[in-house]
């Protein structure tokens, strides 16, 4: 039980004993009035979870404990069997998250959607902000393609309220569902496993890098980052990354040193510094990490963070098979060699701000 990763959910701590990770919004699942103009249609209520065939059908029966995929006729009329009975939830403060991730692209639509949807962001928060905090729990059922369908896809859906709420929150082809399988860490061997559900924004649309522009969300001003301040910036990155590199010469994961190989990586992003007039924090050495490429997407896209000793700490976005290739424990929160001094500052605000995950939940 020891290898499985923590979490902590609502103020309960949980083992992750598997995961369904990066599950996208596909058109057909998006409610109307967030479609996109290129699609049409209403969308349907019944979510895609993976195949039900072979060794991937075997891993989704394995994961909802239900082997009946398909298996929805009785006597040649469709039935709707019951996958998980209540034991599935959204947590309030997952939710809240999301919108607030999303804000920006419900005010600015980056995309090009059938519909203005700047008004709805007001409207799922208060929904959203309706809720009980827990107890949002939902039961599950089978809706899936009859199993003489070739292509054999397994979709569920849920009747609840909740159900409802979080599909009328979530903006098509930037958001993906996450599904984590746990049980109480208090009394694993007896208790059934729970499903959280969560949903997330695909790090590109996230408030701190989108794309065009900054927005005060509040009166709905663009604000353009300044061509100036863009300018002043590219002469300053190069003795930026020197500083950065000179005072942590090798990524703390590969321990590789070849400058060639290194990324001047941010700690409090950029676009954010600028906003908020700090040029001296985006130009600051101590704003960076020296890190290997595939370990600065992880950190700048907030998959992992460091706490102020300088402790590795890994979301639960990755399944369990990526964390092993990349040579990475999520349980174990190893001293890295990121010479911690007066990076304190940063690295908080990469925890609060950057990493996707709630830095409190996680044990």
């Amino acid at each position: 039980m020891r290898n499985y990763q923590k979490i902590k959910v609502d103020g309960i701590e949980y083992y992750i004993i598997n995961s369904i990770q990066n599950l996208r919004a596909e058109d057909s699942f998006i409610f109307h009035k967030n479609k996109l103009e290129e699609f049409s249609g209403k969308g349907e209520a019944r979510k895609y979870v993976g195949s039900y065939s072979g060794t991937n059908g075997q891993k989704l029966s394995e994961f909802f404990n239900y082997e009946s995929w398909g298996n929805v006729k009785v006597n040649g009329k469709r039935t709707y069997p019951i996958i998980q009975n209540n034991n599935c939830f959204f947590s309030k403060n997952n939710l809240l998250k999301y919108l607030d991730d999303a804000k920006m692209e419900y005010i600015k639509q980056e995309q090009i959607y059938k519909d203005n949807i700047s008004n709805l962001f007001k409207v799922n928060l208060e929904r959203v902000n309706s809720l009980e905090k827990n107890n949002n729990f939902f039961s599950i059922y089978d809706v899936s393609d009859f199993i003489d369908n070739k292509q054999s896809r397994g979709y569920i859906r849920s009747d609840d309220k909740i159900w409802d709420i979080w599909r009328k929150l979530v903006l098509p082809k930037i958001s993906y569902l996450s599904i984590l399988k746990i049980v109480k860490i208090e009394d694993i061997e007896h208790e059934s496993p729970l499903f959280y559900f969560r949903i997330l924004l695909d790090y590109q649309f996230r408030s701190i890098v989108h794309p065009k522009s900054l927005i005060n969300v509040e009166n709905e001003i663009e604000e353009e980052i300044p061509k100036e301040a863009i300018a002043k910036y590219r002469k300053g990155a190069t003795n930026y990354r020197r500083k950065v590199i000179e005072h942590m010469p090798q990524c703390p994961f590969t321990k590789i040193s070849d400058e060639r190989l290194l990324i001047a990586s941010h700690i409090k992003p950029y676009n954010i510094c600028i906003k908020e007039d700090k040029e001296n924090e985006a130009l600051d050495y101590l704003n960076g990490l020296s890190l290997s490429p595939t370990y600065d997407k992880l950190f700048d896209q907030g998959y992992i963070t460091f706490t102020n000793k300088g402790e590795l700490v890994c979301g639960t976005q990755l399944s369990p098979y990526t964390w092993e290739k990349l040579n990475i424990n999520p349980n174990s929160k190893n001293i890295m060699r990121i010479f911690l001094e007066d990076r304190e500052y940063y690295l908080e605000y990469h925890r609060n701000h950057v990493f996707q995950d709630d830095i409190n939940n996680i044990i």
